[in-house]
Parts: structure tokens; sequence; C-alpha cells
């Protein structure tokens, strides 16, 4: 099995980056992906040089070169077991997007925690354990002509920081460039919603196996898709959260008329009782929403 290691980080998503690895459609690969900088450093018997190396958030583990891949097809991303390395930790700053302005960092201030991971639990203190549910936050293409730091998302995908991105999930991603150069990173052990803290959840490092396909890209797929076996989902990213809200409940109603027959207006109403919706991230530079609807509620025998 091909594996992807931490020698060479990204940390920007672009079309210039060289590619680290090259897969087949239907390869299983593994990558390993890197531990975002923190207070892990502080003693680390390599902590200079890894200071040096991390010099950005959200390192990708290379760029993923796709055989065949080429501008105008879906690569759809089938995210498979997750392992999770026994060191995590989450931050925050004293001050974000999610936080409110009228508290003042005199009534929180900075933050952070180092914690062990094992046991399928994250041991947060002697008392309290959460259990593991280890998630993607950086999972994308490359753009065809921009390049961005891997704190943004967009339509290419990127920092979605959704838990839905973990082990059974689909991410379903517009090819922009031959190879479509595949960039993943930012594990986390943990997430709640909102991702407050802004460096995490729990931030961790840790294999995921993958493998991707290609397929047509639907002519109304304007943003990434999410799915796995209980429900089909839509994402955004924007800001104000609204306009995430917005864009994806376009993507959905667009979906559900395309891929399964239900007439836009008739969507709509359905969506009205059956969607589930929610911001998994406020504090990126635009803000994440997913959109989600149980397959149950869909005609039988569609993707």
């Amino acid at each position: 099995m091909k594996r992807a290691n931490t020698d060479v980080l990204y940390f920007e998503t672009g079309p210039d980056n060289a590619p680290t690895m090259w897969v087949d459609p239907g390869e299983e690969f593994e990558i390993q992906t890197q531990l975002n900088r923190g207070p892990w450093l502080d003693g680390h018997p390599q902590e200079a040089e890894l200071r040096k190396k991390l010099r950005s958030g959200n390192p990708s583990s290379g760029a993923i070169y796709v055989n065949g891949a080429q501008p105008g097809q879906r690569l759809i991303v089938h995210i498979g077991q997750i392992d999770v390395d026994p060191v995590g930790f989450t931050k925050f700053h004293g001050h974000n997007d999610a936080f409110f302005g009228w508290l003042g960092n005199e009534q929180i201030g900075a933050h952070e925690k180092v914690v062990q991971i094992k046991d399928g639990f994250i041991h947060w203190s002697d008392t309290l354990k959460l259990p593991l549910a280890p998630m993607l936050g950086v999972v994308g293409t490359a753009p065809e002509r921009t390049r961005w730091t891997n704190g943004w998302a967009g339509k290419w995908g990127g920092n979605f920081d959704i838990q839905e991105v973990t082990t059974g999930a689909s991410v379903h991603l517009p090819v922009y460039v031959p190879g479509a150069l595949l960039h993943v990173g930012d594990m986390h052990a943990r997430q709640g919603d909102g991702e407050i803290c802004s460096a995490g959840g729990i931030e961790a490092g840790g294999r995921v196996r993958m493998r991707v396909e290609l397929a047509p890209l639907p002519k109304v797929m304007g943003w990434p898709r999410i799915t796995n076996e209980t429900h089909i989902m839509t994402t955004a990213q924007a800001r104000p959260a609204e306009d995430a809200f917005r864009i994806a409940l376009a993507e959905m109603i667009l979906w559900l008329e395309d891929e399964y027959g239900i007439p836009r207006g008739e969507a709509y109403m359905l969506l009205g009782q059956v969607l589930e919706a929610r911001v998994t991230q406020f504090v990126n530079p635009t803000y994440s929403y997913v959109l989600k609807v149980n397959r149950k509620w869909l005609p039988k025998g569609r993707l």
C-alpha cells in the first residue's frame, strides 16, 4: 500500500504544488497527517526543528496526484479507517469570531490543554473522558488558478471542519487541474460544532486510509458534497454564516431535482420538514454550514 508521510507539508493549496504521491482510482492508500503546531511542542526534543517546519496551520501531507483525473470531472474521496496518535491538544487565544467582544480577554483569556488519547477516549481530566470521534478538517483539490492557505475552504473543498468527514463518508469534489492534487490534513480527535476554540477541536495527528474514484461532474454541482450510508449532504463556506446556509440550501434543492427527480418547489417544501443543518465551524476566514437529508426520505435506488 502506498503511504504519504509528513516529509513534505503544504500549508497552501494551489495548482503549482508538486505532487508527492501518485495513485490510481480504486487503489487504497494511506496518509499520515501532521499534528498542528501548539503547546505539545513545549520541551519537545525536536522543538526548534518542528517549530520551523510547522510554519503555519493545517498542513496537508503533500499533494496526491490521481492518475486520469481531468478538469471537469468529480473526484470522490472515500474515507476509511482513521487511527489517531496518542497526543492531542486544544487552544484558545482569548478572542475569535465566535467570542462576544463584550466579554473581553480579561474575562477568559488564553487557554491551552494537551491531552492523552488512548483506549478510544480523550483523557480530558482525571474525572472526564471524551469518546474519540476522529475526523478530517482539510480535504480538497487544487483550484484552477488561485492559491489559498489551508485555513480557507471553498468550492475546491479545503478546511471544512465538518465532523461528518470521517470513516464511512465520501467527499465529492470538483477537479480543476490534471491529477486533481488532493490535499488532506488537519485531523481532529474530536470537535464540537462551531470549532469555537480556533485551535480545534482536539487537534491530532494520525493515519487515514482512503481510496478515490472519478465520476462525471453534475452540471448543478457548484460546491462539494458529502455522502454516507444514512445521509446526503451539501456544504458551503461563506461570511456571514447565513450566506453559507443559503448556498448549501440551493445546492441541495438542485441536487434533489437533478438526481432524485423532485421538482425544486416540491423539494423546497420537503426540506422544510426534513432538513438537518448546522454551523460546524465559526472561526476560519469563512464559516462552514452542512445541510443533511436522511436517505429514508428520498426515492429508492438513487445515489
